[in-house]
């Protein structure tokens, strides 16, 4: 009963008393429901690697190997519970979401003491890798499935429910400090360890979210306007054209099942996915590519900022434009950022090698945001966007998971990180060509009931 009354729409306050229409508020609760996601993405996670290996005396492929098994149970898991956010709501889910990612950091700040007493309980003088190997892959789910997965996907849905004909312009704009925090983390959390230590750092970090987020959250979020008795799209009318343009008009809600039989669904999951395994390694293994390409730590992680910058601002460009243009256009531009880059990383061509990395990167901070806020209401509806947004975000998840072991198998076999980068150059070049045809369902089915009502007149 008591819980019931904590998540009333009208409780702790009645949005719809403000001044203002609360799906401004919503926009920028759910840009800073995603910044929280950062210790739960691989961005976040990344610094803490060079102190795992050490702490745990494994190696990079192993750490790398723990990363794969947690992240990709995380990933098979959202792909069936995605249907939660549709079921309890995004404000329910994200306090929840926040403390289970807070409990992940404080677990994950003493990773390797449940492997120290299983060895001490079995005699043996110290745990084995695969004792120390289990443990951090449990931990690496614990981050990502409630991070990446939970904190994220309720942020986002929430956006999208709030605005519809001017969703593409809202996104972006909250994007800008999503992109510039999300470039700032891996500096920031690596002064913090060296100012306190790994262990210290992820606590600090795990009560922050655990209670000042999850508390924030609880304060601001709220799951529809409906339930608000206020309007879409913060009462600002569209333009006659989008009302008219099956691109902006869902005619058909679909479901997960029927969604998942559609082309465009794959061709836009395979950007995302190959946006994830190229992203998710490069920041997993940034500072040995640093070494591999002569550069300092700081160095390479201040490239980080330019690109957030500028992907910030083209992010605003892309969501206007994204809200006139069909989006399969942008899918093709967001494909040809992630094979930019990974061709600047195959060729490293002297004098180039940066410049094209920086332009790769802010075209994939600039797409990500409007791209995946935008996709699955567009395309299919807001009715099952829990469970068909669960599937895109596995399938990413799990990317992500096989990204930085992918890698490191490769630099193992190989000793560089050259040849990896070239996979995904050839696969992004493969999904730009294929996105020309990734056409929105809508309007098929608005030109087929067109049609049979042309038909029915006659």
């Amino acid at each position: 009963m008591l819980l019931s009354k904590l998540f009333k729409p009208d409780f702790p306050f009645r949005p719809k008393s403000l001044p203002f229409h609360y799906g401004w508020v919503v926009a920028v609760a759910g840009a800073t429901g995603i910044v929280a996601s950062i210790p739960g993405q691989t961005i976040g996670v990344n610094v803490f690697n060079d102190e795992l290996i050490s702490a745990l005396s494994i190696s990079r492929s192993q750490v790398a190997l723990a990363y794969f098994f947690g992240t990709a149970t995380s990933g098979i898991m959202l792909f069936w519970a995605g249907k939660v956010c549709d079921r309890i709501g995004s404000r329910r889910l994200v306090v929840a979401a926040n403390v289970a990612l807070g409990l992940s950091m404080l677990y994950m700040s003493c990773v390797d003491w449940l492997p120290r007493f299983a060895a001490k309980v079995l005699g043996l003088d110290s745990p084995t890798s695969p004792m120390l190997v289990a443990s951090l892959s449990v931990g690496f789910w614990m981050l990502r499935f409630s991070g990446q997965g939970f904190v994220t996907m309720a942020g986002r849905n929430m956006v999208a429910k709030w605005w519809r004909y001017h969703r593409g312009k809202v996104l972006p704009i909250s994007g800008i400090g999503v992109s510039v925090c999300f470039s700032l983390s891996p500096l920031v959390f690596y002064e913090l360890i060296q100012a306190t230590d790994w262990r210290v750092a992820w606590r600090i970090l795990g009560l922050c979210s655990g209670i000042g987020v999850a508390l924030y959250a609880w304060f601001v979020y709220r799951d529809n306007p409906e339930e608000c008795d206020l309007s879409i799209d913060a009462g600002i009318a569209p333009r006659q054209k989008q009302r008219d343009d099956p691109e902006f008009t869902v005619v058909k809600e679909f479901t997960r099942d029927e969604a998942i039989q559609n082309f465009s669904f794959w061709v836009f999951c395979g950007i995302f996915a190959v946006q994830s395994i190229f992203v998710t390694a490069y920041v997993f293994h940034v500072l040995d590519l640093a070494k591999e390409l002569g550069m300092t730590p700081q160095g390479i992680l201040r490239l980080f900022l330019p690109g957030a910058l500028i992907g910030g601002v083209l992010s605003v460009a892309i969501g206007w434009l994204s809200d006139h243009f069909r989006l399969k256009f942008f899918a093709a531009l967001m494909a040809t950022g992630t094979g930019l880059t990974s061709f600047a990383l195959m060729t490293r061509i002297d004098g180039w090698m940066i410049p094209m990395m920086i332009a790769g990167m802010s075209i994939n901070s600039g797409s990500f945001g409007p791209m995946t806020g935008a996709f699955v209401p567009r395309y299919f509806g807001i009715k099952h966007i829990g469970a068909i947004s669960g599937v895109m975000m596995s399938t990413m998840v799990i990317a992500s998971a096989t990204g930085p072991l992918l890698f490191s198998v490769v630099r193992d076999f190989t000793g560089s990180y050259r040849n990896a980068f070239g996979s995904t150059f050839a696969v992004a070049v493969i999904l730009v060509m294929a996105s020309f045809w990734a056409n929105n369902p809508q309007r098929k089915i608005k030109m087929q009931l067109d049609e049979e009502k042309t038909g029915s007149l006659r």
